[in-house]
């Protein structure tokens, strides 16, 4: 029975197979850990790519809201330039008209009713001011302009001024008529530049994501392949005690192989010696002369 266990016990594994199995080991982690280092370089060269498209639609976006504002302004200037040349007709006009009581006309009331108006106009759009005074201007730009539209209804049948104070009206109407087409272009580049605007933080808040995300699989990248450099250090080591062993090993049967060698070539030379050789066949033709058995 206690032979039987000795059979079946294993052999105990020798340093060399002990040192492949630790080289071949090391070998195995470093290829895992370079395959998860080229997973999370891809995926943050994913994210990379992902954020730079959203980069490029962010400066086409900005791009537009650049050329945006410099037609804005340019509206600005016309409407504002519009806006002094009315100006100084109302007071060419309210001058014609000095001589008179101080009676405002209807048609005064309506130019006065304009230039509040604007001015309120240019106060909301110059201006920043909290929602709620924002909504007072609104409403009484709203009772302005009804009250606008029943004084000019008015104005109509009205034929009080002379022929040059209504050549100076209809002069100043069309000035205030085109700054009134001009702030409409001014109102409408602004419109779309606050869209704009809001497409553009919504994307910049793309981006950041994408970035915070790229930075985190590039650290994890990193990481990995120090990692993997490590186990490949260590594999390193262990093919040089690998190699110092199967050196080892190679040396001694070398050895082993010449003592057999030798062995042999002694066993040779004791049985093909000449001399032995012609002894023995001397020894044996004395026995054959002398009648006795040959032993050979």
């Amino acid at each position: 029975m206690s032979q039987k266990k000795n059979r079946t016990q294993k052999k105990p594994k020798s340093e060399i197979r002990l040192a492949e199995e630790r080289f071949q080991n090391c070998i195995t982690k470093r290829n895992s850990l370079n395959e998860e280092a080229r997973t999370h370089r891809d995926e943050r060269n994913s994210l990379h790519d992902q954020r730079n498209k959203v980069m490029e639609e962010i400066m086409k976006y900005r791009d537009e809201m650049k050329s945006n504002t410099v037609n804005k302004v340019k509206h600005q200037d016309a409407r504002n330039s519009f806006q002094e040349k009315a100006k100084k007709l109302i007071e060419l006009k309210q001058h014609k008209r000095k001589g008179k009581k101080g009676e405002k006309s209807l048609r005064d009331t309506v130019q006065a009713l304009h230039s509040e108006i604007l001015n309120l106009e240019k106060r909301r759009e110059t201006t920043e001011m909290p929602i709620a005074k924002e909504r007072e201007v609104m409403d009484k730009l709203a009772i302005l302009r009804r009250s606008l539209g029943d004084q000019e209804e008015n104005l109509l049948s009205q034929e009080h001024l002379n022929a040059e104070v209504s050549e100076l009206d209809k002069d100043i109407d069309s000035e205030f008529s085109k700054a009134d087409e001009e702030h409409k272009s001014v109102v409408n580049l602004a419109r779309i530049n606050k869209k704009i605007y809001k497409k553009v933080s919504n994307l910049m808040k793309e981006a950041s994501h994408l970035s915070t995300e790229s930075d985190k699989k590039h650290q994890e990248f990193v990481e990995y392949r120090k990692k993997a450099d490590a186990q490949h250090l260590k594999a390193m080591e262990m093919l040089e005690t690998l190699k110092t062993h199967r050196k080892t090993a190679n040396e001694e049967r070398q050895a082993r192989w010449k003592v057999v060698k030798d062995h042999r070539k002694n066993i040779k030379k004791e049985l093909y010696d000449e001399k032995k050789l012609e002894n023995a066949a001397d020894d044996a033709l004395q026995q054959l002369m002398s009648g006795g058995k040959i032993n050979l």
